[in-house]
């Protein structure tokens, strides 16, 4: 792990949101899937607990507040305006990663089925997709895992409807895609030469 890396439990990123009850913090708190503890005073102070031990936080009168490197995240997620939920499915494994951006910079949060996710500062703005779509294509052309694979973006953005895309990659050379909203959705098949142009434009890229 990198100097600017930083590793994080579930119950640190719901204390670190809750530090900050903004709407975006709400939706990125929705997002990881955290919005059912929001509640959880008991969850919440072992994150701020864990934090004050790690040397990510610390108390500054009758608050705490996050430093360093957690700082710069909570400052991300408090104030991001877009947000990219990746899940990339092989024959072998499953990735789900996040992103978030804001004018004030951008992070990835990679999942780990045990609970400590992995966090590291990317490019915010059009580079925040311009990377989304480059791990898809190395799953979907490169095949990095093998066939099939299907890779699921969910793009969200204040004040927009999110959208949904999926395309998915057989062995046969087939590409089928899917896009749409929550509840609405078109299936099409596409050819592989424009596939990937073609999941770029579902989603608004």
């Amino acid at each position: 792990m990198s100097e600017s890396e930083l590793r994080m439990t579930d119950h640190e990123l719901l204390a670190l949101l809750s530090m900050t009850p903004t709407e975006s913090a709400a939706t990125t708190m929705e997002l990881f899937r955290l919005d059912q503890h929001a509640g959880n005073e008991l969850l919440q102070n072992a994150g701020l607990t864990t934090l004050l031990v790690r040397g990510l936080a610390e108390a500054q009168g009758e608050r705490i507040v996050p430093v360093e490197r957690c700082a710069v995240v909570g400052t991300v997620l408090s104030q991001a305006q877009e947000w990219l939920e990746i899940a990339l499915t092989t024959p072998t494994t499953e990735h789900v990663l996040f992103t978030a951006g804001s004018n004030v910079g951008a992070v990835l949060l990679t999942l780990s089925p045990f609970g400590v996710h992995e966090i590291q500062p990317i490019e915010s703005g059009p580079a925040m997709l311009a990377l989304g779509l480059h791990l898809c294509r190395e799953y979907l052309a490169g095949a990095a895992e093998g066939l099939p694979a299907t890779a699921v973006v969910k793009r969200v953005r204040i004040g927009q409807d999110a959208v949904i895309a999926q395309l998915a990659a057989a062995e046969s050379g087939d590409w089928t895609l899917r896009s749409g909203g929550e509840s609405e959705f078109t299936e099409e098949t596409v050819a592989s030469d424009a596939a990937l142009q073609r999941f770029e434009a579902a989603l608004g890229g």
